[in-house]
C-alpha cells in the first residue's frame, strides 16, 4: 500500500502531534529504556513508527484528520465543499470546512474516499468494498496425476474406508503435525470422495474459523481438482461478504464456509441453512479442536441429522492437536464424543513396514516417535531450541500466583492482564531485543509472537528505533495491509524478516522461509504452544528448511516440545 504521500504530509505535523499519535506512554517506555537513545525522536522516526504500528487506521481517528487536513493546500480544502451538505457548501474560510469535513465519519464515503485520493490510497481499505472474486466458480480437471506422499495416501485410504463402511452419520478426526500436509491430504480424499462414492452428487461442506484457513482451503482445493478432479465441480466461498446465490446453485459441489457466517446464517437464512443441510453429504471441520465450543458445536450437529427423506453423511476434523485445553478437562472428553471417539493418526509401525525390507526390518531399530521420524525423513524441520534468559525475571512463585490466579476465576491459560504485566517487563523486552538484534544481522527469517497488542507495537518501535526493517500484524488491521505485511516478510528479496504479530499467525499461515519461531508470550495451553511452534515446522520435502531454531522465553512452560503437543491428548481417544 502506498504511504509516501501521507508520510510527507505527516512531517509537516508538529513534533508535539506526532508524539500523540504514536501514544505517550510507549515513548515514555522507550525513552526509559534507551535514555542514551533519543535521536528517534524525531519527526522521521515518530512518522515511521506510526505507519507501522498503525497503518492507515490512524485515519480512523478524527483528530489526526483534522491535523492531516491542515497540510493541504487551501484550494484543495475548498475542493471539498461540493461534498458537503448544502448548509456547508457555502463557507469559504477553510479552517471552518476543515472543521466540518472531520465531522463526517470515517467511511465508505464520498469525503473519506477525497481524502484517499489526495493520498493516492486504494478505496479498498474499506470493509464494504465489492468483492472482486467471485463467490462461486465451476472448476475443470485436466488429466494430469498429483501425487500424495505414502503416509498421506495411508491416511486417505483409511477415511475413505469408515466414510464407506456402511456405518451411518460416521464421524472421525484426522490427527496430523502441522507441516505434514493435512489439508492436501484432506483434498486428494474429498476429490475421491466427491468422483468415485458420491458421483458428484450433493455437497461436501468444508468448515473453518478465519479467512485465511478457508482461502488456503480454497486454493488447495482448486490445485487439487484441477490434477485429480473428474470434469466440472462448483466451488463455493461461504464467509466474510461472500454468499450463496440461491437462484444460481444447484446444492451440488464444494462449500468453503466460514463458521461464524454459518451461525449467523441460522437465523439470517434458515432457507438457505436448510437446503445445506438437506444436500450435505460430508462435512469437513479444519481446526477441529476448536469445534466443541457451544454455538460452533450447535451449528455443526444440525448437518449430522439423517431424516427419512435424507442421505447418508459424514463428519470429518482436521487437527495437530486432538483436544481443546492442555490438563485433564470435560471439553477434551466433549470433543472426542463430538467426533465419534474415533482418532486416525499417522501409524508410524506401518509407515516402517511400507519404507523397509523384511532384513531392514529386522536388523533395524525403528523410530516410534511420529515427529521423531518426519523429522528424520525431512517431511519437518529439526528443532534447535534456545531459552532465552533475563535479568530480574518473574520468579517461580510471581509465575505461580499468575497461573492461580487465573486457574482460580476459571481461566485455562493467563489473562489478558497478566500478559500484559509481563509483556512490559523492561528487562525481559531489552533482552528480546538484544536476540532480534542479532537475528536480524544474521538474516534469520523470524516469527516472533507478542504478549498483547501494546507488547507488539513496543517490540515493533523498539526495532524501528535501530532501523531494523520489520512488519507488525495484529488483528485490528486492515486486512490489505495485512497481506502485504505478510507478503513483504515472505519476499525473501524484501529487507523486512522479522514478523512480530498477536493472536493472528497462529493458524492458516504458511511461510517456508521462517528459520525462527521466538516465542515471546508465555502460555499454558499446549493447543496454542503448539500452533506456534508449528508456523516453523515445514521441512525441505515440504517446502521448508532443514532446521528451525526455536527461541522460548525463560518464563515459559518447559515441559512443551513438539512431541509432546503431538502426543498430548492420545488418551482420549480410540483408533
Amino acid at each position: 500500500m502506498n504511504t509516501q504521500v501521507i508520510r510527507t504530509q505527516m512531517l509537516s505535523f508538529s513534533l508535539e502531534s506526532l508524539k500523540r499519535f504514536l501514544g505517550t506512554n510507549l515513548i515514555d517506555t522507550l525513552l526509559e529504556w534507551t535514555p542514551d537513545n533519543t535521536a528517534f525522536v524525531t519527526k522521521a522516526r515518530l512518522t515511521d513508527m506510526i505507519l507501522t504500528i498503525h497503518g492507515v487506521n490512524i485515519l480512523k481517528k478524527s483528530e489526526f484528520r483534522k491535523c492531516l487536513l491542515r497540510t493541504f493546500s487551501e484550494k484543495t480544502i475548498l475542493s471539498f465543499s461540493v461534498l458537503m451538505s448544502a448548509a456547508d457548501r457555502n463557507i469559504t474560510d477553510p479552517n471552518d470546512l476543515i472543521n466540518k469535513i472531520v465531522v463526517s465519519p470515517w467511511r465508505n464515503n464520498s469525503v473519506s474516499k477525497k481524502i484517499l485520493e489526495i493520498l493516492e490510497i486504494e478505496e479498498e481499505i474499506f470493509d464494504t468494498t465489492i468483492i472482486q472474486e467471485p463467490s462461486q466458480e465451476s472448476i475443470t480437471s485436466p488429466e494430469r496425476f498429483y501425487e500424495l506422499l505414502d503416509y498421506q495416501f495411508v491416511i486417505k485410504q483409511r477415511i475413505l474406508n469408515n466414510l464407506t463402511s456402511g456405518i451411518e452419520l460416521n464421524r472421525m478426526l484426522i490427527h496430523m503435525p502441522t507441516g505434514t500436509g493435512k489439508t492436501k491430504t484432506a483434498m486428494h480424499t474429498i476429490c475421491h470422495y466427491y468422483n468415485f462414492n458420491l458421483n458428484k452428487n450433493g455437497l461436501v461442506i468444508w468448515v473453518a474459523h478465519t479467512t485465511e484457513l478457508l482461502q488456503q482451503a480454497y486454493d488447495t482445493f482448486i490445485s487439487v481438482w484441477k490434477h485429480l478432479g473428474s470434469g466440472d465441480v462448483t466451488a463455493c466461498k461461504l464467509w466474510g461478504n461472500h454468499n450463496i446465490n440461491a437462484s444460481d446453485f444447484d446444492y451440488n459441489g464444494i462449500v468453503f464456509c466460514g463458521i461464524q457466517k454459518l451461525i449467523s446464517m441460522v437465523s439470517s437464512s434458515p432457507e438457505i441453512v436448510e437446503q445445506l443441510i438437506q444436500n450435505c453429504r460430508l462435512i469437513v471441520f479444519d481446526e477441529a479442536h476448536k469445534a466443541a465450543a457451544l454455538e460452533t458445536k450447535k451449528a455443526i450437529e444440525k448437518f449430522m441429522i439423517k431424516k427419512h427423506d435424507m442421505p447418508d453423511r459424514g463428519l470429518v476434523g482436521l487437527t495437530a492437536t486432538p483436544g481443546r485445553f492442555t490438563e485433564m478437562d470435560v471439553s477434551n472428553d466433549l470433543l472426542a464424543a463430538m467426533f465419534g471417539n474415533k482418532l486416525i493418526s499417522i501409524d508410524i509401525e506401518v509407515m516402517n513396514l511400507i519404507n523397509m525390507s523384511r532384513v531392514e526390518a529386522l536388523n533395524i531399530k525403528v523410530e516410534a516417535d511420529t515427529i521423531s521420524y518426519f523429522q528424520n525423513k525431512r517431511i519437518l524441520a529439526k528443532i534447535k531450541k534456545e531459552q532465552l534468559i533475563y535479568q530480574h525475571s518473574l520468579s517461580a512463585e510471581e509465575l505461580s500466583k499468575i497461573k492461580d490466579t487465573a486457574k482460580n476465576n476459571g481461566y485455562v491459560d493467563f489473562t489478558d492482564k497478566a500478559l500484559e504485566i509481563i509483556g512490559r517487563n523492561k528487562s525481559r523486552n531489552l533482552r528480546i531485543l538484544q536476540r532480534l538484534r542479532e537475528l536480524y544481522a544474521e538474516r534469520i527469517p523470524t516469527i516472533v509472537f507478542a504478549c498483547s497488542v501494546e507488547h507488539g507495537q513496543l517490540l515493533a518501535s523498539m526495532l524501528s528505533i535501530e532501523n531494523i526493517p520489520n512488519a507488525l500484524v495484529i488483528g485490528d488491521m486492515i486486512p490489505q495491509e495485512r497481506a502485504e505485511a505478510i507478503r513483504a516478510f515472505k519476499d525473501r528479496d524484501n529487507p523486512i524478516n522479522i514478523l512480530i504479530n498477536f493472536e493472528v499467525l497462529t493458524t492458516g499461515f504458511d511461510s517456508t522461509n521462517i528459520k525462527c519461531v521466538f516465542i515471546a508470550r508465555p502460555t499454558q495451553s499446549v493447543v496454542l504452544y503448539s500452533q506456534m511452534l508449528g508456523r516453523g515446522l515445514r521441512g525441505p520435502q515440504m517446502g521448508g528448511n532443514e532446521e528451525c531454531l526455536l527461541i522460548d522465553v525463560k518464563d515459559n512452560l518447559e515441559k512443551y516440545d513438539e512431541k509432546l503437543a503431538f502426543g498430548h491428548f492420545n488418551n482420549y481417544w480410540k483408533a
